[in-house]
């Protein structure tokens, strides 16, 4: 699970229990919440170098399938090690991001509760809910088109053009992910969901791929990496937001 992904987790249960805590002096709080914006920030980074190392181990790995030279597989291989040896060393750094000073939480009794019921929730699968459509039925490259592009989850709201513009930037990525797919893969229209989150910093973090008909990691990694590169030229407003695109990959999308 991503770091991202686990700070999330852990913030919400945090919040969806009932908790009694002495209180922390103006300093201790302003020195906690500087410990946690470096915490946040230092295993963030590392998380974006072992998503790099993970595409270098991608591509290594089909240099290494893929070659009938025993020599390009020996070098394949040798690359391989050196990455696990970089992803080793990232290891031993995060594993510092989280050491030092303890965050304070002094008297904290936590009590469990079952999550309050939430009104949205069975809203979002309606019409006029929390889903809101960002674009339907559009094409991207003559091997890429948009089934549809939504906002499935988050408070924050992005002009639906600043997003179709953030994805059109990867089109040319996604395309090339395709055309690597076709040198192994069936040449039949398939398609999955590329899910990502806009929050502050613009980037898209939390990418992932979901509801995929292609059951090929390697198409799989190579389109959460282009989906990392989606960058809106401004933030949502009100908080993150989450997205949901429904990609078909394939010529019949021309």
């Amino acid at each position: 699970m991503r770091t991202t992904a686990l700070a999330s987790l852990a913030l919400t249960l945090l919040l969806g229990a009932h908790a009694s805590a002495q209180e922390l002096s103006t300093s201790e709080r302003a020195s906690a919440l500087s410990r946690v914006r470096s915490l946040s920030a230092c295993l963030e980074r590392h998380h974006e170098q072992l998503d790099r190392i993970l595409d270098l181990i991608g591509e290594a790995e089909q240099q290494r399938d893929r070659a009938r030279d025993a020599r390009v597989r020996r070098d394949a291989e040798a690359a391989l090690e050196a990455l696990i040896a970089r992803a080793a060393e990232v290891q031993r750094q995060a594993r510092a991001c989280v050491g030092g000073e303890d965050l304070p939480s002094p008297g904290t009794r936590v009590v469990e509760r079952g999550p309050a019921p939430d009104p949205a929730a069975d809203a979002v699968a309606r019409p006029g809910g929390t889903v809101r459509t960002v674009e339907e039925d559009a094409r991207l490259t003559s091997n890429v088109h948009v089934v549809r592009g939504e906002q499935v989850d988050g408070q924050g709201r992005l002009d639906a053009s600043e997003v179709r513009r953030a994805v059109r930037r990867i089109g040319g990525r996604l395309d090339r992910c395709y055309e690597r797919y076709l040198e192994r893969g069936s040449i039949s229209a398939r398609q999955l969901d590329l899910v990502f989150t806009l929050r502050r910093s613009r980037r898209a973090r939390s990418v992932s791929v979901e509801r995929s008909g292609f059951h090929d990691r390697a198409f799989e990694r190579c389109v959460r990496a282009a989906g990392r590169r989606i960058r809106a030229s401004e933030a949502p407003s009100g908080g993150e937001a989450v997205y949901s695109y429904r990609l078909r990959f394939g010529r019949e999308a021309s």
